[in-house]
């Protein structure tokens, strides 16, 4: 069944100026109107008409600055964030287990809730109604972390084999219909890595992210903006490592250790590293060399300046893993090798981290004017 949301009235109006004001404010709060102005090359007058739009929907504050000793003269008002004009819902599921976060408009978590489950939607739903009860805030949207890759249009075309059966278009109706909220949705590789590189205070220009959970996905941020291709498909990091070979995500690690899928909790996974399992850390070792190649070649291709790791695996497995990784297995001898990002885990672990990325899909699509795919059904291509 085609999930037909329907236009759904913007609770904001802003023009292309706008949007841009907002994310600079949003990445980089208690700035002045001059220092906002001067860097994205703006007249007093724009700035102030742009501003001036903010305040009947209360989407900035702005405070005087207090002088050090030995200045005078008026100290500047420094704009951010009001981040209870607005909330956002984020989700993420995957086969009995969820996870349902609720957070301000700099990103910041104001509820969580994970559950294991054996039905989803209910128990989804009824959460989200909670978090909207309580939310001091009227909510923007809902954001859902999905594992699959998702068109421009908001169709799922490829789910991970293991995720398939999950009821992901079932799910957004039904949000859609209870709530009359807009549903966006995106691969769960993409919502990290727009979250990571819309942080306050972050400034990646170039930013690649790739996340090992039941499968392998990737996503590219420039300067703020995800990095799609032209089918939005670009990034796809697991098309790089063949299906028939050792890729370095759950499914893998279960047939390697000879066990179920749903055995590999956080908890067996860190006691097995506490002992230093030998079969683990082998595991670990040969699979982190063999990302080297396909991460090398992230690096000759986008020169990023940050690749942040996510997973559902324990922080400490992944970077062992990033240890093992070489981003110079593709230099050539005799030629000056590019330079290197850093490579980091992130914050954003597990299912819970997954659903607080997607909360950012309402903020950007209604308020930083960048393209979140709207929840659309699934049909194979």
């Amino acid at each position: 069944m085609h999930a037909d949301l329907g236009p759904w009235p913007r609770p904001v109006s802003l023009t292309d100026i706008e949007y841009a004001v907002l994310r600079h404010i949003r990445l980089h709060p208690g700035k002045s109107r001059t220092e906002i102005a001067a860097a994205l090359g703006l007249s007093k007058s724009m700035l102030t008409k742009a501003v001036a739009n903010f305040d009947r929907f209360k989407l900035v504050r702005e405070e005087r600055a207090t002088l050090d000793d030995g200045e005078r003269g008026q100290p500047p008002l420094r704009l951010s964030l009001n981040d209870n004009a607005f909330h956002s819902i984020g989700i993420y599921i995957r086969q009995g287990l969820y996870a349902v976060t609720r957070s301000d408009l700099s990103g910041n978590i104001q509820e969580r809730v994970s559950r294991q489950v054996d039905a989803l939607i209910e128990p989804i739903l009824d959460d989200i109604a909670r978090l909207i009860e309580t939310s001091p805030s009227p909510i923007l949207g809902v954001g859902h972390a999905v594992p699959a890759l998702v068109g421009e249009d908001g169709t799922l075309f490829e789910v991970t084999p293991t995720q398939a059966a999950l009821p992901l278009s079932e799910l957004a109706e039904r949000i859609s219909a209870r709530f009359r909220l807009p549903v966006y949705w995106d691969n769960g590789a993409y919502c990290a890595a727009a979250f990571e590189a819309h942080r306050p205070h972050t400034d990646h220009r170039c930013l690649f992210y790739i996340s090992l959970d039941f499968g392998i996905g990737g996503g590219v941020v420039t300067k703020g903006t995800v990095f799609r291709g032209a089918y939005n498909q670009a990034s796809n990091i697991g098309a790089l490592i063949p299906e028939t070979g050792p890729r370095p995500n759950l499914s893998d690690l279960a047939r390697h250790l000879g066990c179920s899928l749903e055995r590999l909790s956080e908890d067996f996974l860190s006691a097995l590293f506490q002992e230093g399992d030998s079969r683990l850390l082998a595991w670990i070792d040969d699979r982190g060399r063999k990302l080297s190649r396909p991460l090398a070649t992230v690096v000759q291709l986008f020169n990023p300046d940050a690749i942040v790791v996510v997973g559902f695996f324990p922080r400490k497995v992944l970077e062992r893993l990033c240890e093992r990784i070489d981003l110079g297995a593709l230099d050539v001898a005799g030629r000056r090798p590019l330079t290197r990002p850093t490579l980091a885990v992130t914050r954003l672990l597990g299912p819970a981290g997954l659903a607080e990325a997607a909360s950012l899909l309402p903020i950007a699509a209604e308020l930083l004017g960048q393209h979140s795919p709207r929840a659309n059904a699934y049909r194979t291509r």
